[in-house]
C-alpha cells in the first residue's frame, strides 16, 4: 500500500505552529524569524516533505513561471539556436532565478491567434515575453491588445498597445549606412529578410543613403541564418552583381554567411567589400576579419525585458525602453586608414 504524502498541515503539527507560518519559512520569506525558518527546513528535510507546486498555483492562481516564447516564420528565420537569442536568453533566465520564478521556451510557426492565450488560460505562465513582431506589425499588436503582462524585445511602433525592449533600428541602419559611405563606398546593399524591425533597418539606410544624394537599392532577401547570407552572397556572384562596394546586413549572422561565400570566391573583405553588420554577437570580435556592427546590449536588455515584465505582473505602469543604439568598428568596414 502506497504510504500517504505528507501535508503542509502534517508538518505544521509536528513543528507546533502554524500552516500558514510553515509556508513562508519554506519560502525563505523574512516574516519569520531566521531561527524558526532553519528548523521548520530542517524538519521537511527530514519527513521528505515537498510542496505541491500544482496545487499551489491553482490556489493563488500564480504560476512562479515565465513563457518565453519566440515566433518564427519558417525553420530558414532566427531560432532559439541563434547566437543573439542565446545570449539574451542566458540572462533572461538568471534574472528569472534571482526573483525565484522558472522559464518556460516555446516557439510558435506564426502569429496565430491562439498562442498567447496558450499561456495565460491555462495557468502556464504569470507573464510572457516575446521576440519576433512579424511582418505584419498591426495585426501583431492587435493580437497583443491584452490586459494580461506581455513585453516584446523589438521596434516600437506609434500605433502598438505593448511594450517594448530594444534598440533604435533606424538609426542603427542610418549609422552602419553612414560609415560606409564615409569608407568611400557608393554602391551599398541592404541583405535581410523583412518584418516589421528590419523594415525600420532598411528605412534608416534608405534615409542615409538619400542624403547622400544615392539611390537606395531594393533589399536584398536573406534569412537570419549563417546559410542565408551564404546563400545571398553566392547568389549576388552568379547574378553578376560584384559592383556592390559596401553591404549592410540586417543582422551578424547573415554578415558572417557573407563574409566565407565572398572569400570562397576570391572577394576580399573589406578591401573589395565592405561589410556591416547587427547585433554584435560575442564571435564578431573574433572573426577574420573582425566584424563590425551595431550592438544590441543583450545583458542590459534582458534585465529591462524582466524588468519591465514584473512591473506590469505588479500592475504598475511602463514604457517602452529604447536601449543605446551605437556602431562598433572593425576590420570588416574599415576601407580608410
Amino acid at each position: 500500500m502506497q504510504k500517504k504524502a505528507m501535508t503542509l498541515s502534517d508538518l505544521a503539527k509536528i513543528v507546533g505552529v502554524s500552516e500558514s507560518t510553515v509556508s513562508r519559512a519554506l519560502n525563505n520569506s523574512n516574516l519569520i524569524s531566521e531561527k524558526t525558518r532553519l528548523h521548520i527546513q530542517a524538519k521537511a528535510k527530514e519527513y521528505d516533505f515537498r510542496i505541491n507546486t500544482t496545487a499551489r498555483s491553482l490556489r493563488l492562481q500564480k504560476s512562479n513561471t515565465i513563457a518565453v516564447v519566440l515566433l518564427i516564420g519558417s525553420q530558414e528565420d532566427q531560432s532559439v539556436s541563434d547566437p543573439f537569442i542565446l545570449s539574451i536568453l542566458g540572462v533572461i533566465a538568471d534574472e528569472l532565478t534571482s526573483r525565484g520564478y522558472d522559464m518556460l521556451l516555446g516557439t510558435h510557426r506564426g502569429s496565430g491567434s491562439d498562442w498567447l492565450t496558450h499561456y495565460f488560460d491555462s495557468q502556464r505562465a504569470d507573464g510572457v515575453i516575446v521576440f519576433g513582431q512579424g511582418d505584419n506589425e498591426a495585426e501583431f499588436a492587435r493580437q497583443l491588445s491584452t490586459s494580461k503582462p506581455v513585453v516584446v524585445w523589438g521596434a516600437p511602433s506609434p500605433t502598438q498597445s505593448y511594450a517594448t525592449v530594444g534598440t533604435d533600428c533606424i538609426l542603427g541602419g542610418k549609422l552602419a549606412t553612414e560609415h560606409l559611405l564615409q569608407q568611400g563606398c557608393r554602391h551599398i546593399a541592404f541583405v535581410g529578410h523583412m518584418s516589421y524591425e528590419i523594415s525600420l533597418r532598411y528605412q534608416g539606410y534608405c534615409l542615409a543613403m538619400t542624403q547622400a544624394g544615392l539611390t537606395p537599392q531594393e533589399a536584398i532577401d536573406a534569412h537570419f541564418t549563417y546559410k542565408g547570407g551564404f546563400e545571398a552572397a553566392q547568389a549576388l556572384v552568379a547574378g553578376g552583381k560584384t559592383e556592390f562596394d559596401g553591404i549592410f546586413a540586417a543582422s551578424d549572422g547573415i554578415a558572417l554567411g557573407m563574409i566565407r561565400a565572398f572569400a570562397e570566391q576570391q572577394l576580399r573583405v573589406p578591401e573589395d567589400i565592405a561589410i556591416v553588420g547587427y547585433d554584435d554577437i560575442p564571435v564578431a570580435a573574433f572573426m577574420q576579419p573582425t566584424l563590425s556592427s551595431i550592438r544590441q546590449d543583450t545583458r542590459e536588455g534582458g534585465l529591462q525585458l524582466v524588468d519591465t515584465l514584473f512591473k506590469l505582473i505588479n500592475k504598475q505602469s511602463v514604457a517602452s525602453t529604447l536601449l543605446e543604439t551605437r556602431l562598433l568598428v572593425r576590420d570588416s568596414s574599415r576601407k580608410q586608414p
